[in-house]
């Protein structure tokens, strides 16, 4: 089935670890609506939304990183 059809994941998470290492492409929600979406490495390459920012900058924090200005 799988070399017919990719298999797709739908994951509803705070955790920016978990969607950097399963996600390809990452919609970003807040109040129930999505404010950012694009591929993973752009969204925490260079996170638009205050919402983005907040989350990869407390998942950078984690490793003593801060986000790029």
């Amino acid at each position: 089935i799988m070399q017919k059809q990719a298999p797709g994941m739908l994951l509803v998470t705070h955790d920016m670890g978990v969607v950097a290492r399963l996600a390809d492409d990452v919609a970003v929600m807040s109040q129930g609506k999505i404010v950012e979406q694009g591929d993973v490495e752009t969204l925490f390459n260079a996170p638009k939304h205050t919402v983005t920012r907040s989350l990869v900058s407390a998942h950078l924090a984690l490793y003593g990183m801060e986000l790029a200005s």
